[in-house]
């Protein structure tokens, strides 16, 4: 089974693997910027991961599985770009940019879905579009 594929959700090299890591823009569905109560910004996108978690990790899977490619996470802001968590994987883009506002609910609210367990993340406050 493969474990690296494109925007497409098709299986890539792993040099194409490689070279999609580092675009992030390329692999980007939607974006919205955050500030942290320390005034910092973050940006949440909802993106293709490139890799399966579950099929990198070597994990048994189901002749019906479907890798789950697609994420919302946070970034640091451009330039640098650097993933910092990610939050929700999916198996669909559509899901995926259906699903960006409640990742994002999600992130506003503090709470890890389904456990309603406090999250690091409750120390962000949305402030919309960076400014």
């Amino acid at each position: 089974m493969p474990f690296s594929y494109g925007p497409d959700g098709s299986p890539v090299s792993p040099s194409e693997a490689a070279h999609l890591i580092a675009d992030v823009e390329r692999r980007t569905l939607l974006k919205s910027d955050l500030r942290l109560a320390t005034g910092e910004w973050v940006t949440v996108r909802t993106l293709g991961l490139v890799f399966d978690p579950d099929a990198r990790a070597g994990v048994v899977v189901s002749l019906n599985y479907r890798p789950r490619v697609w994420g919302t996470a946070l970034y640091t802001p451009a330039p640098e770009n650097a993933l910092l968590e990610v939050l929700v994987t999916y198996d669909d883009p559509d899901q995926a940019v259906q699903e960006h506002k409640q990742a994002m609910a999600m992130v506003v609210v503090g709470t890890n879905e389904p456990t309603n367990e406090p999250s690091w993340a409750a120390e962000l406050s949305w402030t919309g579009p960076g400014q």
